[in-house]
């Protein structure tokens, strides 16, 4: 049959919603059902679940999320930054065109800053306040923010960045932490700030090579002293290691808190990637990758994309029990019903709107369709599309795979990315040449508010 104008022959083996959709769309049902709203640092609430675990065989194939795309090269460059290249300073990620750490970098001025968000914020770009530092108690072990005053014991006071640079959408500040110049442009010593201090992946490689029988092969990005010095104390902060007598290496790791809209789909892909460098490197197979979250939550701005996403997952569910059942012909007539639908309700958009809207992503065309004519509508013309592209995706699915440059330590692997628009994305999203991630073929990206 032909889907897209290139001709494919129908694979009943791989039409099956992948291990990590399966485990990680649960995990949203889970939430979205049963989570309990919780307070928090960032202003917006949370549905959230104590407590989640999951074991993955990355024997059979790479764990990357398809019922949404992920960025490849985002979440690889990141893992390399915190364990391989171990920086705290995010200029090194912008270099290679990942922003995500841009909401929690310390100003050229040394100062972090946060910004009102939710719906409660308040709307003053011209407000001030007092300038803390954040400090060890050392009776509790609590790390709190105290004021920190000028010589004459007078509070400082602090103004927007936004503000100070003349921007005319100006957040309004909420807070401001000292940190100093030593961390201008970092996220202060966290992460890879703590591993270029314990140096444990080095110690992890060295007992991999020397060792592989011990049991202490772990990773802690969690260190107590260093917690007034972070911006975010480090979230999944901690991975151990194990090689079994049939020659495969394992992974244990360990979340205290996930974002599991934004933060998690990465996460389990980018441990993924350090589990495969450090077997490729030292000889081993890769085995298992366990891992354990404590608080999982989604912010509650996020719940009606997170639910776009289970329902991606359910029209996967089903599409792969048609095709698995049904015979070529009959999955044929379901496609092109489905096409000649999503052609039909196009249509009929664009002559009710009287302009073409091909050129829009789908979140803008949904938008402007809710605008100009009204959300049964707008719903109608997303479904139409999310269940043609779901049937496409079960019918051309291929099962992921990372291959890795063969290096003697995870230190000598590449850091250096294709720019942004070369035609090697296209062949490994990933965009590093010694790190390939083959056959990923997911559907659209899902933007996903982030709380700072």
């Amino acid at each position: 049959m032909v889907i897209n104008g290139k001709e494919i022959r129908i694979n009943r083996e791989n039409a099956v919603v992948s291990e990590v959709d399966e485990a990680y769309c649960k995990l949203l049902r889970d939430i979205l059902k049963n989570g309990i709203e919780k307070e928090n640092r960032t202003g917006i609430n949370t549905k959230a679940i104590a407590g989640w675990n999951y074991k993955f065989d990355l024997s059979k194939g790479f764990p990357i999320m398809e019922t949404k795309d992920v960025v490849a090269r985002n979440f690889t460059n990141e893992i390399q930054w915190i364990h391989q290249v171990q920086s705290n300073n995010v200029t090194w990620l912008r270099e290679r065109g990942n922003r995500t750490w841009d909401g929690w970098v310390v100003d050229d001025d040394g100062i972090y800053r946060i910004y009102e968000q939710g719906e409660n914020a308040i709307n003053d770009p011209e407000r001030e306040v007092p300038l803390k530092i954040q400090v060890l108690n050392p009776e509790t072990g609590v790390v709190e923010k105290i004021p920190y005053l000028d010589k004459y014991g007078k509070e400082i006071m602090v103004k927007s960045k936004d503000v100070i640079d003349g921007k005319t959408d100006a957040r309004t500040i909420k807070e401001a932490v000292w940190f100093g110049p030593e961390y201008i442009q970092t996220i202060g010593k966290a992460y890879g700030g703590v591993n270029s201090i314990t140096k444990s992946p080095q110690r992890v490689e060295w007992t991999l090579k020397n060792n592989p029988m011990d049991r202490r092969m772990n990773i802690v990005l969690w260190v107590d002293e260093y917690l007034p010095e972070a911006v975010l104390p480090s979230c999944v902060w901690s991975s151990e290691y194990m090689v079994t007598p049939d020659g495969k290496l394992h992974s244990y790791v360990h979340q205290r808190s996930a974002d599991v809209p934004a933060g998690l789909p990465f996460n389990i892909s980018q441990y993924a990637v350090l589990l495969s460098m450090f077997a490729k490197a030292n000889g081993y197979e890769v085995g298992t990758m366990s891992w354990s979250i404590m608080d999982a939550h989604i912010y509650l701005n996020q719940i009606d994309k997170m639910e776009k996403q289970y329902k991606r997952y359910k029209y996967m569910k089903q599409y792969s029990s048609d095709i698995k059942k049904s015979s070529d012909e009959e999955i044929e007539r379901l496609y092109y019903k489905e096409c000649e639908y999503w052609r039909q309700i196009n249509r009929f958009v664009v002559d009710k709107m009287g302009e073409k809207i091909d050129d829009l992503k789908i979140s803008e065309r949904v938008e402007l369709i809710e605008k100009k004519i009204d959300k049964k509508m707008a719903d109608c013309y997303q479904k139409s599309f999310e269940t043609k592209t779901c049937l496409e995706h079960m019918l051309t699915r291929e099962t992921p795979q990372l291959e890795l440059a063969s290096h003697d330590s995870i230190f000598e692997y590449s850091t250096d990315y294709v720019q942004k628009g070369d035609p090697y994305l296209k062949e490994n999203p990933i965009g590093n040449k010694e790190i390939v991630l083959k056959k990923y073929h997911p559907t659209p990206f899902i933007s996903v508010p982030i709380a700072q």
